[in-house]
């Protein structure tokens, strides 16, 4: 589980906490009221380089002489265009009794036959929407492709995902590994070169039975 420490802020000033390294937030809910936060930047950038969108926070939230804690995904992060930094953050907090549809990532893990033979891995989809419990919903789908060779695939029906269920159709492919341009191109030629073998074989055998009959 990831934590997150924050404070109530008051609505405004957003340009004077972000000089003070302070990223300013929003936290919101079906069951809560939008409510305006502040982070440390530097606690938001260690987080992001933790989890993904699918992945549960416990957000500790300080503010008018209480502590309170809530479990929150990352709903929008806003970025300045020029120096890449997080400048706002949504943040969503899901009732935890009543399931929620999210999109999670999927990580590649081993190298396929198939490409260590030349053939190319072609990733289809890099995040499966899933629909279950806050609580189910994993953090990353793994998808592991070390026993793909060329013409090999993943579909939605060969993963387990858990406690979730997955909103794509069982056979749709998700990873896949496809043969080499060139070995496309030999392929083809080799199947038009047969068909030409064939067209002048038929011709032959055609000019054959024509002089047979002249002969007759």
């Amino acid at each position: 589980m990831h934590t997150l420490e924050a404070k109530t802020r008051p609505s405004g000033k957003a340009g004077a906490l972000r000089r003070q390294g302070i990223v300013p937030a929003v936290v919101y809910g079906p069951a809560i009221e939008s409510t305006p936060i502040a982070i440390a930047r530097r606690d938001l950038l260690v987080l992001f380089s933790k989890v993904t969108r699918s992945s549960r926070i416990t957000l500790k939230l300080q503010g008018e002489g209480k502590a309170q804690e809530m479990d929150v995904f990352l709903k929008v992060i806003d970025y300045n265009p020029i120096t890449d930094e997080p400048v706002h953050v949504d943040f969503y907090h899901p009732e935890a009794n009543r399931p929620l549809k999210l999109s999670v990532p999927t990580k590649i893990v081993g190298e396929s036959l198939g490409a260590k033979s030349g053939g190319i891995l072609n990733v289809q989809f890099r995040t499966i929407p899933v629909h279950g419990m806050p609580k189910d919903i994993p953090h990353l789908i793994t998808i592991d492709v070390s026993a793909l060779d060329i013409g090999d695939s993943v579909h939605v029906s060969d993963l387990d995902f858990g406690k979730v269920e997955a909103l794509l159709p069982p056979e749709r492919v998700l990873v896949t590994v496809i043969a080499p341009r060139s070995l496309v191109a030999e392929a083809a030629e080799a199947a038009g070169a047969g068909e030409e073998g064939e067209a002048e074989g038929g011709e032959e055998t055609a000019a054959a039975e024509g002089a047979e009959e002249g002969e007759s």
